[in-house]
């Protein structure tokens, strides 16, 4: 078997980095510097800094600078120390505080949290030792393409199939073997290693299962042979990064617990700043905001409307003019014709073909209905005024012959939305709640900083800021 191992977990640190590596992509948070009681007096040999009871040895920090820097060619050591430090620190408030599949989520679509750490694990070994596993590894086999010393590899047959989904219902709800087929792929053997004289192993069926997604274990279910096969050799990659890790990497075993700690630390700190809804995706529904949120009182949220009143702007009625077409070349050329400075009107009257062509496209005032808008008017209320839209094509479905239209807005007039409106009362409370969020994580992350007993080395000196801080306070002063 060809030794895809880098190949494989390189593919997957790109794929993952942003949730599993250290200082590959900065968390959103706001301009504030977190202050510490830092000691830089440390002068243990071998060591750059001490947290409470954590060492964290040179040779960590050199191979987290060598993972780092794959991504973020500008990554410096002090950097990437506070990174380490801050994870280190709030994980440690993360588990004490919140659940273990609140902070490494645990669900049908998603991988399971022991195969997330063990994904974000490999990526990571794989990332800092990659080089020199290729090198030993090509040493050892005399080989351009060595392996991890498989010993044996199964194919699966189409009696395999059968006895892992004989017994499977026809309606899959969810993805799960039923217990014959879970104890046939208990037993049956995909790949046999042995990595040394005192490591050997296998890897069975089961083992590919358990380690799946939904989408993965579909592929399975469909019996996806060569899926079934490369996600056996993937699990055996797993085993001999970390195998790697502890008996090739040359750290000592208290730097093996540390690398791997400081992975979970990264794991755990992005999905502490995911659930309380910090580092969360735009889209997300987050619990924490929501209940935050529905806290919100009458009065905060008077406030803020006073305060953000440009947030609360709404367009009480528009006097436009619109050209409508059977197609987008049409549009296109009306749009061309406008370009070379024929009035809109003049337009209209030549390429529309809505009734009010003949009074040059005219609507005339337009106003925002008490209830939803249909497509065109709301088209109009968010086109600024006098800048002839582009063609949009109007809703149907993909293959439907449908009209397009081209607007112009010649006046508008707007208003603010009532303070008691819901409207307002909705995106109030959630900015509101985001702001408390941020304050709660902020002030959480000072105080961890200030408690913790922190040694580090003299020429280690820390900002005490993030990059995207500093990104952001610049933004700021400019």
């Amino acid at each position: 078997m060809q030794f895809l191992m880098l190949k494989n977990h390189l593919i997957e640190f790109k794929k993952h980095t942003i949730f599993s590596l250290i200082l590959l992509m900065p968390i959103l948070i706001c301009t504030t510097s977190a202050y510490a009681i830092v000691s830089y007096d440390l002068k243990t040999k071998g060591l750059v800094a001490t947290i409470d009871e954590q060492s964290i040895s040179q040779s960590l920090l050199d191979r987290f600078m060598v993972i780092a820097k794959k991504s973020d060619p500008d990554a410096t050591a002090n950097k990437i120390l506070q990174r380490i430090i801050d994870d280190d620190l709030l994980a440690a408030y993360a588990r004490i505080q919140f659940k273990a599949e609140e902070l490494i989520k645990n669900s049908q679509v998603a991988f399971s949290p022991e195969v997330q750490i063990q994904q974000s694990l490999a990526a990571n070994i794989v990332a800092a030792f990659g080089s020199e596993m290729m090198a030993e590894a090509k040493k050892r086999t005399g080989s351009d393409k060595p392996h991890y010393g498989q010993t044996a590899r199964h194919l699966m047959t189409d009696d395999d199939w059968k006895k892992l989904l004989s017994d499977q219902p026809e309606v899959k709800l969810e993805y799960h073997l039923m217990p014959a087929g879970q104890k046939f792929a208990e037993q049956l053997v995909l790949r046999r290693y042995r990595f040394d004289a005192n490591t050997q192993g296998t890897i069975t069926l089961a083992d590919v299962y358990e380690s799946q997604h939904m989408q993965g274990k579909f592929q399975i279910h469909q019996k996806d042979k060569e899926y079934t096969d490369q996600q056996a050799q993937v699990l055996m990659e797993r085993q001999y990064a970390i195998h790697w890790l502890e008996h090739r990497s040359g750290l000592t075993p208290v730097e093996v617990n540390a690398f791997k700690q400081i992975v979970v630390d990264r794991l755990q700190t992005q999905g502490y700043l995911e659930h309380i809804g910090v580092a969360a995706d735009i889209h997300a529904e987050i619990l924490y905001l929501k209940k935050m949120a529905s806290q919100v009182t009458r009065e905060e949220i008077k406030d803020f409307y006073q305060s953000h009143l440009d947030m609360f702007i709404r367009v009480d009625r528009v006097k436009a003019r619109h050209i409508r077409t059977q197609d987008e070349a049409v549009a296109k050329e009306a749009v061309s014709a406008l370009k070379q400075g024929k009035s809109f009107a003049d337009v209209a009257k030549q390429y529309s073909i809505a009734d009010d062509r003949q009074n040059g496209g005219d609507l005339g005032w337009v106003v925002h209905p008490e209830t939803g808008s249909n497509w065109l008017q709301s088209l109009l209320f968010f086109q600024p005024v006098d800048k002839v839209s582009n063609p949009f094509r109007m809703p149907g479905k993909p293959n439907d012959a449908v009209d397009w239209e081209i607007v112009l807005v010649e006046q508008k007039e707007t208003s603010y939305q009532p303070v008691t409106s819901e409207s307002v009362r909705y995106v109030a409370s959630q900015a509101i709640a985001k702001q408390k969020v941020m304050q709660e994580y902020l002030g959480v992350r000072a105080r961890e900083w200030s408690q913790a007993n922190i040694h580090i080395r003299p020429d280690l000196v820390l900002s005490m800021k993030f990059p995207d801080e500093e990104v952001h306070e610049e933004a700021h002063t400019h």
